[in-house]
Protein backbone atom coordinates (compact mmCIF):
# COMPACT_ATOMS: atom_id res chain seq x y z
CA UNK A 1 0.00 0.00 0.00
CA UNK A 2 1.46 3.34 -1.01
CA UNK A 3 1.20 5.93 1.79
CA UNK A 4 -0.54 9.34 1.76
CA UNK A 5 2.29 11.90 1.77
CA UNK A 6 2.00 15.31 3.42
CA UNK A 7 2.01 18.24 0.99
CA UNK A 8 1.52 16.08 -2.11
CA UNK A 9 -1.29 14.63 -4.18
CA UNK A 10 -1.59 10.88 -3.46
CA UNK A 11 -3.76 8.22 -5.13
CA UNK A 12 -4.79 5.20 -3.09
CA UNK A 13 -7.10 2.22 -3.57
CA UNK A 14 -9.44 1.08 -0.80
CA UNK A 15 -11.21 -2.29 -0.95
CA UNK A 16 -14.90 -2.38 0.04
CA UNK A 17 -17.13 -5.31 0.88
CA UNK A 18 -20.63 -5.47 -0.61
CA UNK A 19 -22.90 -3.10 1.35
CA UNK A 20 -19.98 -1.63 3.35
CA UNK A 21 -19.92 2.17 3.61
CA UNK A 22 -16.72 4.19 3.27
CA UNK A 23 -17.26 5.14 6.91
CA UNK A 24 -16.37 8.83 6.72
CA UNK A 25 -18.17 12.15 7.05
CA UNK A 26 -17.38 14.99 4.65
CA UNK A 27 -17.80 18.79 4.58
CA UNK A 28 -17.27 21.41 1.87
CA UNK A 29 -17.98 21.42 -1.86
CA UNK A 30 -17.62 24.06 -4.59
CA UNK A 31 -20.90 25.72 -3.50
CA UNK A 32 -19.46 26.44 -0.02
CA UNK A 33 -16.57 28.64 1.18
CA UNK A 34 -14.43 25.51 1.70
CA UNK A 35 -14.50 25.00 -2.13
CA UNK A 36 -13.01 21.48 -1.85
CA UNK A 37 -14.46 18.30 -0.28
CA UNK A 38 -12.77 17.50 3.05
CA UNK A 39 -12.97 14.49 5.40
CA UNK A 40 -14.29 15.66 8.78
CA UNK A 41 -14.32 12.31 10.56
CA UNK A 42 -13.29 8.67 10.01
CA UNK A 43 -15.73 6.26 11.72
CA UNK A 44 -14.50 3.01 13.29
CA UNK A 45 -15.51 -0.12 11.39
CA UNK A 46 -15.83 1.39 7.87
CA UNK A 47 -13.73 0.67 4.78
CA UNK A 48 -11.55 3.78 5.29
CA UNK A 49 -10.89 2.92 8.95
CA UNK A 50 -9.89 -0.66 8.02
CA UNK A 51 -7.51 0.70 5.35
CA UNK A 52 -5.87 3.05 7.96
CA UNK A 53 -4.36 5.57 5.52
CA UNK A 54 -6.84 8.48 5.40
CA UNK A 55 -7.37 10.91 8.28
CA UNK A 56 -9.63 13.86 9.12
CA UNK A 57 -8.55 16.94 7.11
CA UNK A 58 -7.62 15.04 3.93
CA UNK A 59 -9.06 16.72 0.83
CA UNK A 60 -10.70 14.39 -1.72
CA UNK A 61 -9.86 15.53 -5.26
CA UNK A 62 -11.07 12.56 -7.28
CA UNK A 63 -13.14 9.36 -6.83
CA UNK A 64 -12.76 6.54 -9.39
CA UNK A 65 -11.70 9.07 -12.05
CA UNK A 66 -14.50 11.58 -11.26
CA UNK A 67 -13.20 15.08 -10.48
CA UNK A 68 -14.62 16.39 -7.17
CA UNK A 69 -12.85 19.77 -7.30
CA UNK A 70 -15.87 21.27 -9.08
CA UNK A 71 -18.58 19.22 -7.35
CA UNK A 72 -21.19 20.79 -5.05
CA UNK A 73 -21.52 19.25 -1.59
CA UNK A 74 -24.44 17.01 -2.60
CA UNK A 75 -22.78 15.99 -5.90
CA UNK A 76 -19.60 14.97 -4.02
CA UNK A 77 -21.63 12.97 -1.49
CA UNK A 78 -23.57 11.17 -4.27
CA UNK A 79 -20.27 10.27 -6.03
CA UNK A 80 -18.67 8.98 -2.81
CA UNK A 81 -21.78 6.94 -1.93
CA UNK A 82 -21.63 4.91 -5.17
CA UNK A 83 -20.45 1.36 -4.51
CA UNK A 84 -17.25 0.08 -6.13
CA UNK A 85 -15.43 -3.05 -4.85
CA UNK A 86 -12.24 -1.00 -5.14
CA UNK A 87 -12.54 2.73 -4.43
CA UNK A 88 -9.75 4.74 -6.07
CA UNK A 89 -9.26 8.07 -4.27
CA UNK A 90 -6.96 10.95 -5.17
CA UNK A 91 -6.36 13.02 -2.03
CA UNK A 92 -4.29 15.93 -0.75
CA UNK A 93 -2.99 16.25 2.82
CA UNK A 94 -1.66 19.59 4.01
CA UNK A 95 1.76 19.86 5.55
CA UNK A 96 2.54 21.68 8.80
CA UNK A 97 4.08 25.12 8.19
CA UNK A 98 7.34 24.37 9.99
CA UNK A 99 8.02 21.26 7.85
CA UNK A 100 7.32 22.85 4.46
CA UNK A 101 10.29 23.03 2.06
CA UNK A 102 11.75 26.49 1.49
CA UNK A 103 11.03 27.62 -2.05
CA UNK A 104 12.58 30.44 -4.00
CA UNK A 105 10.09 33.21 -4.71
CA UNK A 106 10.59 36.29 -6.86
CA UNK A 107 8.48 39.46 -6.78
CA UNK A 108 7.70 41.15 -10.10
CA UNK A 109 6.01 44.44 -11.04
CA UNK A 110 3.98 44.25 -14.26
CA UNK A 111 1.86 47.05 -15.76
CA UNK A 112 -0.77 46.33 -18.42
CA UNK A 113 -2.50 49.05 -20.43
CA UNK A 114 -6.19 48.72 -21.24
CA UNK A 115 -7.48 48.94 -24.83
CA UNK A 116 -11.10 49.68 -25.64
CA UNK A 117 -12.99 46.62 -26.88
CA UNK A 118 -10.33 44.16 -25.72
CA UNK A 119 -10.70 42.21 -22.48
CA UNK A 120 -7.95 41.99 -19.90
CA UNK A 121 -8.59 38.22 -19.79
CA UNK A 122 -7.23 37.21 -16.39
CA UNK A 123 -9.03 34.42 -14.58
CA UNK A 124 -8.47 34.47 -10.82
CA UNK A 125 -8.87 31.76 -8.20
CA UNK A 126 -8.31 31.09 -4.50
CA UNK A 127 -6.14 28.19 -3.33
CA UNK A 128 -7.06 25.19 -1.26
CA UNK A 129 -4.67 25.67 1.63
CA UNK A 130 -4.59 29.32 2.53
CA UNK A 131 -5.40 32.90 1.66
CA UNK A 132 -4.58 34.89 -1.45
CA UNK A 133 -5.55 35.37 -5.06
CA UNK A 134 -3.79 33.48 -7.86
CA UNK A 135 -3.87 33.52 -11.66
CA UNK A 136 -5.67 30.38 -12.81
CA UNK A 137 -5.44 31.02 -16.53
CA UNK A 138 -5.20 33.74 -19.18
CA UNK A 139 -7.85 33.85 -21.90
CA UNK A 140 -6.26 33.23 -25.34
CA UNK A 141 -6.07 36.42 -27.43
CA UNK A 142 -6.70 38.71 -24.43
CA UNK A 143 -4.45 41.63 -23.41
CA UNK A 144 -2.78 39.66 -20.60
CA UNK A 145 -2.19 36.59 -22.80
CA UNK A 146 -0.70 38.66 -25.65
CA UNK A 147 1.55 40.54 -23.21
CA UNK A 148 2.90 37.21 -21.93
CA UNK A 149 4.48 38.37 -18.66
CA UNK A 150 1.79 37.11 -16.25
CA UNK A 151 1.83 33.34 -15.70
CA UNK A 152 -0.52 30.71 -14.32
CA UNK A 153 -0.05 30.22 -10.53
CA UNK A 154 1.33 33.75 -10.00
CA UNK A 155 0.12 35.11 -6.65
CA UNK A 156 -1.27 38.65 -6.91
CA UNK A 157 0.08 40.76 -4.02
CA UNK A 158 -0.98 44.27 -5.11
CA UNK A 159 -3.23 45.88 -7.73
CA UNK A 160 -2.70 49.60 -8.34
CA UNK A 161 -0.98 49.95 -4.97
CA UNK A 162 -3.76 48.16 -3.05
CA UNK A 163 -2.72 45.15 -0.98
CA UNK A 164 -4.67 42.02 -2.02
CA UNK A 165 -2.29 39.44 -0.50
CA UNK A 166 -5.11 38.31 1.83
CA UNK A 167 -7.90 39.52 -0.46
CA UNK A 168 -10.63 37.72 -2.38
CA UNK A 169 -11.09 37.00 -6.08
CA UNK A 170 -13.96 39.51 -6.21
CA UNK A 171 -11.92 42.28 -4.56
CA UNK A 172 -9.05 41.76 -7.03
CA UNK A 173 -11.43 41.56 -10.01
CA UNK A 174 -13.23 44.78 -9.05
CA UNK A 175 -9.88 46.63 -8.72
CA UNK A 176 -8.94 45.49 -12.24
CA UNK A 177 -12.32 46.53 -13.67
CA UNK A 178 -12.44 49.93 -11.94
CA UNK A 179 -8.95 50.88 -13.12
CA UNK A 180 -9.44 53.42 -15.98
CA UNK A 181 -6.50 52.91 -18.37
CA UNK A 182 -3.72 50.85 -16.81
CA UNK A 183 -3.41 48.12 -14.18
CA UNK A 184 -0.25 47.81 -12.11
CA UNK A 185 0.31 44.33 -10.64
CA UNK A 186 2.80 43.21 -8.02
CA UNK A 187 3.01 39.42 -8.19
CA UNK A 188 4.98 36.67 -6.42
CA UNK A 189 6.20 33.76 -8.52
CA UNK A 190 7.46 30.50 -7.03
CA UNK A 191 10.33 28.63 -8.58
CA UNK A 192 8.25 25.43 -8.39
CA UNK A 193 4.48 25.32 -9.03
CA UNK A 194 2.34 23.64 -6.35
CA UNK A 195 -0.05 21.61 -8.45
CA UNK A 196 -2.52 20.40 -5.80
CA UNK A 197 -3.30 23.94 -4.66
CA UNK A 198 -4.50 25.40 -7.90
CA UNK A 199 -8.02 24.32 -8.75
CA UNK A 200 -7.52 21.89 -11.59
CA UNK A 201 -8.87 20.77 -14.97
CA UNK A 202 -12.60 21.54 -14.96
CA UNK A 203 -12.00 24.84 -13.14
CA UNK A 204 -11.34 26.46 -16.52
CA UNK A 205 -15.07 26.29 -17.28
CA UNK A 206 -16.34 26.68 -13.73
CA UNK A 207 -18.87 29.35 -12.91
CA UNK A 208 -17.33 29.46 -9.41
CA UNK A 209 -13.97 30.88 -10.54
CA UNK A 210 -14.00 34.68 -10.77
CA UNK A 211 -13.18 36.36 -14.07
CA UNK A 212 -11.63 39.78 -13.86
CA UNK A 213 -14.34 40.78 -16.38
CA UNK A 214 -17.25 38.89 -14.79
CA UNK A 215 -18.41 39.30 -11.21
CA UNK A 216 -21.44 36.97 -11.19
CA UNK A 217 -21.67 35.08 -7.91
CA UNK A 218 -23.25 31.64 -7.53
CA UNK A 219 -25.99 31.31 -4.91
CA UNK A 220 -24.71 29.15 -2.11
CA UNK A 221 -27.12 26.93 -0.15
CA UNK A 222 -25.47 28.43 2.94
CA UNK A 223 -27.22 31.75 2.26
CA UNK A 224 -30.62 30.14 2.95
CA UNK A 225 -31.92 29.93 6.53
CA UNK A 226 -34.80 27.68 7.67
CA UNK A 227 -37.84 29.35 9.26
CA UNK A 228 -39.62 28.64 12.53
CA UNK A 229 -43.32 27.69 12.69
CA UNK A 230 -45.94 26.81 15.32
CA UNK A 231 -47.99 23.62 14.75
CA UNK A 232 -51.13 22.63 16.71
CA UNK A 233 -52.24 18.99 16.69
CA UNK A 234 -55.49 17.58 18.14
CA UNK A 235 -55.33 13.92 19.12
CA UNK A 236 -56.91 11.19 21.23
CA UNK A 237 -55.65 11.17 24.82
CA UNK A 238 -53.82 7.80 24.83
CA UNK A 239 -52.17 8.47 21.41
CA UNK A 240 -48.44 9.12 21.07
CA UNK A 241 -47.01 11.57 18.50
CA UNK A 242 -46.12 8.70 16.17
CA UNK A 243 -42.68 10.05 15.22
CA UNK A 244 -39.11 8.76 15.56
CA UNK A 245 -36.47 11.30 16.58
CA UNK A 246 -32.67 11.50 16.63
CA UNK A 247 -30.11 14.02 17.89
CA UNK A 248 -29.73 15.78 21.22
CA UNK A 249 -26.71 16.69 23.34
CA UNK A 250 -23.91 14.08 23.20
CA UNK A 251 -25.72 12.04 20.51
CA UNK A 252 -23.58 9.69 18.40
CA UNK A 253 -22.89 12.47 15.86
CA UNK A 254 -22.19 15.19 18.44
CA UNK A 255 -24.28 17.98 19.95
CA UNK A 256 -27.32 18.72 17.77
CA UNK A 257 -30.96 19.72 18.25
CA UNK A 258 -33.61 16.96 18.10
CA UNK A 259 -35.01 16.22 14.62
CA UNK A 260 -37.67 13.92 13.15
CA UNK A 261 -36.23 10.87 11.37
CA UNK A 262 -39.50 9.08 10.59
CA UNK A 263 -43.29 9.54 10.82
CA UNK A 264 -45.91 6.83 11.26
CA UNK A 265 -48.52 7.68 8.56
CA UNK A 266 -51.33 6.39 10.85
CA UNK A 267 -50.20 8.37 13.92
CA UNK A 268 -51.55 11.81 14.90
CA UNK A 269 -48.64 13.69 13.22
CA UNK A 270 -48.86 11.49 10.10
CA UNK A 271 -52.63 12.05 9.71
CA UNK A 272 -52.43 15.83 10.04
CA UNK A 273 -49.56 16.08 7.51
CA UNK A 274 -48.23 19.28 9.15
CA UNK A 275 -44.72 17.96 9.85
CA UNK A 276 -42.17 16.15 7.70
CA UNK A 277 -39.04 14.09 8.21
CA UNK A 278 -36.14 16.49 8.83
CA UNK A 279 -38.13 19.07 10.84
CA UNK A 280 -36.46 20.13 14.09
CA UNK A 281 -38.45 20.07 17.34
CA UNK A 282 -37.74 23.15 19.47
CA UNK A 283 -40.48 22.78 22.09
CA UNK A 284 -43.64 20.86 22.96
CA UNK A 285 -46.41 22.64 24.94
CA UNK A 286 -43.92 25.38 26.04
CA UNK A 287 -41.36 22.79 27.27
CA UNK A 288 -38.09 23.49 25.45
CA UNK A 289 -36.28 20.55 23.84
CA UNK A 290 -33.08 22.52 23.22
CA UNK A 291 -29.91 21.58 25.13
CA UNK A 292 -31.35 18.22 26.21
CA UNK A 293 -29.85 14.77 25.64
CA UNK A 294 -31.71 12.35 23.37
CA UNK A 295 -33.19 10.43 26.35
CA UNK A 296 -34.26 13.67 28.09
CA UNK A 297 -35.99 14.81 24.88
CA UNK A 298 -37.87 11.49 24.49
CA UNK A 299 -39.00 11.73 28.14
CA UNK A 300 -40.28 15.33 27.69
CA UNK A 301 -42.14 14.45 24.46
CA UNK A 302 -43.84 11.47 26.16
CA UNK A 303 -44.78 13.48 29.27
CA UNK A 304 -46.14 16.40 27.25
CA UNK A 305 -48.09 14.21 24.81
CA UNK A 306 -50.64 13.17 27.45
CA UNK A 307 -53.09 15.94 26.45
CA UNK A 308 -55.68 16.38 23.67
CA UNK A 309 -54.15 19.47 22.04
CA UNK A 310 -50.41 19.70 21.38
CA UNK A 311 -48.53 22.86 20.42
CA UNK A 312 -45.17 22.25 18.76
CA UNK A 313 -42.56 24.86 17.93
CA UNK A 314 -40.54 23.53 14.98
CA UNK A 315 -37.94 24.53 12.40
CA UNK A 316 -39.30 23.87 8.92
CA UNK A 317 -36.28 22.19 7.31
CA UNK A 318 -35.40 22.50 3.62
CA UNK A 319 -34.17 18.91 3.52
CA UNK A 320 -36.28 15.78 3.86
CA UNK A 321 -36.42 12.22 2.48
CA UNK A 322 -39.12 10.18 0.75
CA UNK A 323 -39.88 6.52 1.35
CA UNK A 324 -39.83 4.42 4.52
CA UNK A 325 -36.16 4.83 5.45
CA UNK A 326 -35.01 7.14 8.23
CA UNK A 327 -33.99 10.71 7.40
CA UNK A 328 -30.25 11.41 7.73
CA UNK A 329 -29.21 15.10 7.76
CA UNK A 330 -26.38 16.45 5.60
CA UNK A 331 -23.78 19.04 6.66
CA UNK A 332 -25.63 21.65 4.51
CA UNK A 333 -28.85 20.88 6.45
CA UNK A 334 -27.20 21.93 9.72
CA UNK A 335 -25.65 25.08 8.23
CA UNK A 336 -29.12 26.32 7.21
CA UNK A 337 -30.42 26.18 10.80
CA UNK A 338 -31.17 29.52 12.52
CA UNK A 339 -29.03 30.79 15.40
CA UNK A 340 -31.38 29.39 18.08
CA UNK A 341 -30.27 25.85 17.09
CA UNK A 342 -26.54 26.52 17.49
CA UNK A 343 -24.68 24.78 20.32
CA UNK A 344 -21.46 26.68 21.03
CA UNK A 345 -18.31 25.00 22.38
CA UNK A 346 -15.13 26.61 23.73
CA UNK A 347 -11.66 25.35 22.77
CA UNK A 348 -8.33 26.68 24.10
CA UNK A 349 -5.16 26.00 22.07
CA UNK A 350 -1.51 26.84 22.77
CA UNK A 351 0.56 28.18 19.89
CA UNK A 352 3.40 25.92 18.72
CA UNK A 353 7.00 27.29 18.84
CA UNK A 354 6.71 28.06 15.08
CA UNK A 355 3.66 30.21 15.87
CA UNK A 356 1.12 28.11 13.95
CA UNK A 357 -2.15 27.01 15.54
CA UNK A 358 -2.49 24.43 12.78
CA UNK A 359 -5.69 25.34 10.95
CA UNK A 360 -6.65 27.48 7.95
CA UNK A 361 -9.82 29.54 7.53
CA UNK A 362 -12.16 30.58 4.70
CA UNK A 363 -15.37 32.61 4.41
CA UNK A 364 -16.12 36.07 5.78
CA UNK A 365 -18.17 39.14 4.94
CA UNK A 366 -16.34 39.44 1.58
CA UNK A 367 -16.75 35.75 0.67
CA UNK A 368 -17.50 34.98 -3.00
CA UNK A 369 -20.76 33.29 -1.90
CA UNK A 370 -22.00 36.33 0.05
CA UNK A 371 -21.63 37.50 3.65
CA UNK A 372 -20.85 34.19 5.38
CA UNK A 373 -19.26 33.12 8.68
CA UNK A 374 -15.59 32.21 9.08
CA UNK A 375 -15.12 28.45 8.56
CA UNK A 376 -12.25 26.13 9.49
CA UNK A 377 -11.08 24.79 6.13
CA UNK A 378 -8.34 22.41 7.20
CA UNK A 379 -6.68 21.12 10.36
CA UNK A 380 -3.05 20.20 9.67
CA UNK A 381 -1.65 16.95 11.18
CA UNK A 382 0.85 17.24 14.10
CA UNK A 383 -0.12 20.80 15.07
CA UNK A 384 -1.74 22.18 18.28
CA UNK A 385 -5.24 22.07 16.73
CA UNK A 386 -4.82 18.49 15.44
CA UNK A 387 -3.33 17.20 18.72
CA UNK A 388 -6.14 18.80 20.75
CA UNK A 389 -8.66 17.02 18.47
CA UNK A 390 -11.76 19.13 19.17
CA UNK A 391 -11.56 21.57 16.23
CA UNK A 392 -12.88 19.98 13.03
CA UNK A 393 -12.93 20.87 9.35
CA UNK A 394 -16.17 22.71 8.57
CA UNK A 395 -16.49 24.26 12.06
CA UNK A 396 -17.75 27.87 12.25
CA UNK A 397 -15.49 30.24 14.23
CA UNK A 398 -17.45 32.76 16.31
CA UNK A 399 -14.75 34.41 18.47
CA UNK A 400 -10.97 34.39 19.00
CA UNK A 401 -10.14 35.50 22.56
CA UNK A 402 -12.10 38.74 22.99
CA UNK A 403 -12.46 39.34 19.22
CA UNK A 404 -15.82 38.62 17.56
CA UNK A 405 -15.59 37.19 14.01
CA UNK A 406 -19.21 38.01 13.20
CA UNK A 407 -19.64 40.00 9.93
CA UNK A 408 -15.85 40.31 9.54
CA UNK A 409 -13.81 40.11 6.31
CA UNK A 410 -11.51 37.15 5.68
CA UNK A 411 -8.44 39.44 5.79
CA UNK A 412 -9.43 40.89 9.18
CA UNK A 413 -9.99 37.38 10.61
CA UNK A 414 -6.54 36.25 9.37
CA UNK A 415 -4.94 39.31 11.01
CA UNK A 416 -6.62 38.56 14.36
CA UNK A 417 -5.43 34.94 14.29
CA UNK A 418 -1.89 36.01 13.32
CA UNK A 419 -1.57 38.40 16.27
CA UNK A 420 -3.05 36.46 19.20
CA UNK A 421 -0.36 35.01 21.49
CA UNK A 422 -0.03 32.21 24.02
CA UNK A 423 -3.28 30.51 24.98
CA UNK A 424 -5.85 31.14 22.23
CA UNK A 425 -9.51 30.60 23.20
CA UNK A 426 -11.92 29.90 20.34
CA UNK A 427 -15.71 29.61 20.44
CA UNK A 428 -17.03 27.44 17.64
CA UNK A 429 -20.18 25.83 16.26
CA UNK A 430 -19.37 22.28 15.17
CA UNK A 431 -21.96 20.61 12.93
CA UNK A 432 -21.58 16.96 11.89
CA UNK A 433 -20.47 16.34 8.30
CA UNK A 434 -22.42 14.21 5.82
CA UNK A 435 -21.86 10.48 6.37
CA UNK A 436 -20.96 8.29 3.35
Amino acid sequence: KNPVTDGEVSTIEIERKEGESLGISVVGGCDTPLVCTVIQEVFPGGAVSHDERLIAGDQILEVNGEDLTQATHHQAVATLAQFFPVCRLTVYRERAEDSRPIEKEETLKITLCKHKGKQMGIKLVGKRNGPGVYILTLIPGSLAACDGRLKMDDRVLEINGQDVSYGTQEQAASLIISSPDRVQFVIARRSRPQTPDIIRSAAENSKYAAFSDDLEKPISPLCLVCKEKIVTITKDLPETLGVSIAGGLASHRGDTPVYITNINPDGCVGRTNVLKKGDILLSINTTSLLNLTHLESVKQIRTNSEVKVLTLRVIDSRETSQGDHNFTPSWIYWLQMPQICRLVKTITLLRSPSGSLGFSIVGGADCSHGNLPIFVKSVVPDTPAAKDGRLRCGDILLTVNEHSLRAITHTAAVEILKHVDGAVTLTVVSWPGTAV
